[in-house]
């Protein structure tokens, strides 16, 4: 699957300068909080090495995934913009290197670098689609059209000769649960059903898409799933 490109790789050379001057760079360990739901703060990070994952808790306590960030990724913008408190709270999935920039400097950055203002409109407008995307899904999809396509989401960028892929580490029932708005059980029950499919295969921690095309077919064909014409034959 082809991934878009990151924040940073779409801006000029002074904009990444100016980041450069006015950024201050730490390390986060795993599991620790790079930005806390409902806090007031208002500057904006750069993901520069690692990985972190923007989640948030139900009144219930309920884990909610929005999504994983990885190196170039921004972080925190919106409360940069808005003024508003943190949406979402962003936690370190593994030793993480990330830039924290002041949110003056970052109103700086949009006022004096076109590129870095584009780029920023850029990232919302997807970000704005991704969720678009998502909401039709939640409302409109069964569980396994949901998760089929959050295996897709996830695969790795790939050979377009070949229809195998992995997904790198595999991710677990209860994170592709909170990702597609549903209980681990019934992600389990699909899981195991594309495995007898011969459409998944777990890997150590990989896990393997055995034919992309197919699950892209079993995705939006919910009359004759593909592994039941496999079975018939």
């Amino acid at each position: 699957m082809t991934r878009s490109p990151n924040f940073l790789s779409m801006l000029g050379e002074a904009a990444v300068a100016a980041l450069f001057k006015h950024w201050i760079v730490r390390l986060y360990t795993p599991g620790e909080l790079i930005v806390a739901h409902g806090e007031s703060g208002r500057d904006v990070f750069f993901i520069l090495e690692g990985r972190a994952r923007v989640t948030l808790f139900s009144e219930n306590g309920r884990e909610i995934f929005y999504g994983d960030r990885g190196p170039g990724d921004i972080i925190g913008e919106v409360s940069a913009i808005d003024g508003k408190a943190r949406s979402a709270s962003v936690v370190a999935l593994e030793a993480t290197r990330a830039a924290r920039l002041p949110a003056p400097a970052f109103r700086r950055l949009v006022t004096d670098h076109p590129d870095f203002s584009w780029a920023l409109l850029e990232h919302l407008s997807s970000g704005i689609r991704h969720m678009t995307d998502r909401v039709y899904e939640f409302s409109t999809l069964v569980v396994r059209r949901r998760l089929i396509l959050e295996l897709l989401r996830r695969a790795d960028d790939r050979d377009e000769s070949t229809s195998r892929v992995f997904i790198d580490p595999a991710p677990t029932h209860f994170e592709l649960a909170a990702s597609i708005s549903t209980h681990r059980e019934a992600v389990s029950r699909e899981m195991s059903v594309l495995a007898k499919g011969g459409l998944i295969e777990r890997c150590g921690r990989r896990l393997l898409l055995c034919d992309l095309t197919a699950l892209a077919l079993l995705a939006g064909d919910e009359e004759e799933p593909v592994f039941s014409r496999r079975e018939k034959s």
